[in-house]
């Protein structure tokens, strides 16, 4: 049949970018800060005056940021935005408290030595604007042999306006908890002292090297010398720069999909791959699927978080050139209905999209095979060719069984354990029977048919994670004229194909739908009438008492067969079951897609 393996050697283009990526996370400084943004949503400080983005003064280089707008930049959010109301609720101290305690434990832990940091002024570093991302190296810097990391710098800003004594004091703690022993340098550029802090020094093919300093009242981090002496540049003035990430044609592009009262925002600018990837790198595989797939035909994505209303909001979108023959092919066309919606409609959550299955392979393959060696390619074929002996029908007829729409459903057991239903629309349901016999004939238990549609029991075996022996499963699937049907029990699936002709039992009436509930239905008005894709949830019909009940008996359990690291319910233990429903009601999201891309937008109310 050929080999068809390919050497990891050949990916070391992609493979190389995982030490930069840790860089600024292992960085003393910087993965603290990352640690502050996991925790944003816990600040309950006050609110002070808008202060300007921080990517007005990111150069034109800028390859992808996700900036903080500040606690400021909230303003009065608080009195009327659910999701901030939640957190401000009493009834959450005692989870913040907790937060509180876990972190003097880890700083105890970790850096005996340095000064006590309460996890209060911690979350306050979030009163002020930051940013994070990659900027694109200068042609001048060189890019060394095979080592793709160099063609980008990560970097980190962060407004330490009335903050310097807490930055210091957190450097301390970072740097105290690090295991290793890094060579510190220093020099001096545009008037700010440089640290240079190099945590292997004696690995001259993976020096891991940050670059840091205070430039006015801002903290600057990056990977490469380059990128900071820029941002000294630009941060270290009291005026604006001359150019900025947002004068690119791609940033005006997007602008209107961030939405002007985001207070998280993300860019990502897609450059052509011909022209950043490195020359002696462009025969390597990697490279040579990116170019296959098209990647350059995606200009630009961005999108924000915004709590400005009573629901919060995340939007966004992908841009570029949606001609055949590129990653947007794979997005299905946007309609007003969905022909599994009264299938999956009726849990607490559902989703569903529409994607060109075909399409996605053929793109896969496609740069696969540019990818591959001739003897690799062959391989590739002669799986292909077993592949459709095995079926009896070839790989890509049978994803044209699937007309592209998949949904899913989940809801809760008596005891909160989730239970998920799969639907996929498809086409002669004979041809797709014949598939499912033949590629899972050892797993059908049973078969049985009635009227148009025909069902199938699958059993597969399975470990019991708690006593550890191996069982058996039982899975569920219904095969009718438009569509396959799968879940966990069987009445669920007779349900959903009852649901089809709408002889639906009384416990499961329309009634009980999603679609149907008032707060859903207002949130979706927000959206586009046609659609690729819509989702929701009544957040008020899931039983949180019985889902945290259940995490925690897991948890429990786990913590007896795993003692070295056993895992604590502690914070679980303290929230309070009615704390959700009491702000948050449903939500709402849905995609869609037109000849200048694909956009996106959700709604938590």
């Amino acid at each position: 049949m050929g080999d068809i393996r390919v050497n990891a050697k050949r990916f070391s283009f992609i493979g190389r970018w995982r030490a930069p990526l840790a860089r600024l996370c292992d960085y003393s400084i910087g993965r603290a800060f990352a640690g502050v943004f996991l925790l944003c949503f816990f600040a309950v400080s006050p609110l002070f005056a808008q202060t300007p983005a921080l990517s007005e003064w990111l150069p034109q280089s800028t390859l992808f940021y996700m900036q903080w707008r500040g606690k400021s930049f909230l303003g009065d959010a608080d009195k009327k935005n659910h999701v901030l109301q939640l957190l401000e609720d009493p009834d959450f101290e005692p989870v913040r408290q907790a937060l509180a305690k876990n972190f003097l434990q880890w700083e105890q832990k970790n850096s005996s030595t340095a000064p006590a940091l309460k996890l209060a002024d911690l979350i306050s570093l979030l009163d002020n604007p930051a940013a994070f991302g990659f900027i694109a190296s200068p042609q001048a810097s060189g890019v060394g042999p095979g080592n793709p990391s160099h063609l980008a710098s990560l970097f980190f800003v962060y407004d330490a306006t009335g903050k310097s004594d807490l930055v210091l004091k957190l450097k301390v703690l970072a740097q105290a908890s690090s295991k290793t022993k890094p060579a510190i340098s220093t020099y001096v550029f545009g008037g700010s002292t440089i640290e240079v802090r190099t945590e292997n020094p004696n690995d001259a093919s993976n020096p891991n090297t940050t670059y840091s300093t205070r430039a006015g009242n801002y903290f600057l981090a990056t990977t490469q010398k380059d990128a900071i002496e820029d941002l000294v540049t630009r941060f270290g003035s009291s005026a604006k720069p001359n150019s900025s990430v947002m004068d690119l044609p791609e940033y005006q592009a997007i602008r209107p999909y961030i939405g002007k009262d985001a207070a998280v925002e993300y860019f990502v600018h897609l450059p052509d791959p011909d022209k950043w990837i490195p020359a002696d790198q462009k025969d390597q595989p990697m490279a040579k699927f990116i170019r296959s797939v098209h990647l350059e035909k995606i200009h630009v994505a961005g999108g924000g978080i915004s709590f400005a209303g009573d629901a919060t909001r995340a939007h966004g979108a992908i841009l570029g050139d949606t001609s055949a023959g590129s990653f947007f092919d794979i997005a299905g066309a946007s309609t007003t209905t969905f022909q599994t919606q009264p299938i999956v409609g009726a849990g607490p959550y559902f989703s569903i999209s529409k994607f060109d299955f075909g399409a996605l392979y053929q793109m896969i393959r496609t740069g696969a095979v540019a990818a591959m060696t001739p003897q690799q390619s062959a391989g590739l074929l002669g799986a292909e060719a077993m592949a459709q002996g095995f079926l009896g029908i070839s790989i890509s007829d049978a994803l044209q069984l699937f007309t592209g729409e998949f949904g899913d459903r989940i809801s809760f057991a008596e005891d909160g354990e989730s239970q998920q239903l799969y639907s996929f629309t498809i086409q002669k349901p004979q041809d797709v029977l014949r598939l499912l016999r033949a590629a899972f004939a050892k797993m059908i238990a049973a078969e049985v048919t009635s009227g148009d549609t025909t069902y199938l029991d699958f059993s597969y075996p399975f470990k019991d994670p708690e006593t550890g022996q191996q069982r058996r499963s039982l899975y569920y699937v219904a095969v009718t004229p438009q569509f396959i049907i799968m879940g966990p029990r069987k009445a669920m699936v007779r349900d959903a194909v009852a649901r089809i002709s709408g002889k639906t039992s009384g416990g499961t009436s329309s009634a009980n739908s999603v679609v149907t509930d008032p707060e859903f239905v207002r949130l979706r008005s927000l959206l586009p009438e046609k659609l690729s894709g819509i989702g929701g949830s009544d957040l008020t019909r899931i039983p949180w008492d019985k889902i945290i009940a259940r995490f925690i008996e897991q948890m429990e359990s786990a913590k007896q067969s795993n003692q070295n690291n056993p895992p604590s319910a502690e914070l679980l233990r303290l929230i309070k079951p009615g704390l959700v429903n009491r702000h948050l009601k449903a939500s709402a999201n849905g995609w869609w897609k037109d000849s200048g891309g694909i956009y996106f937008d959700y709604y938590l109310q």
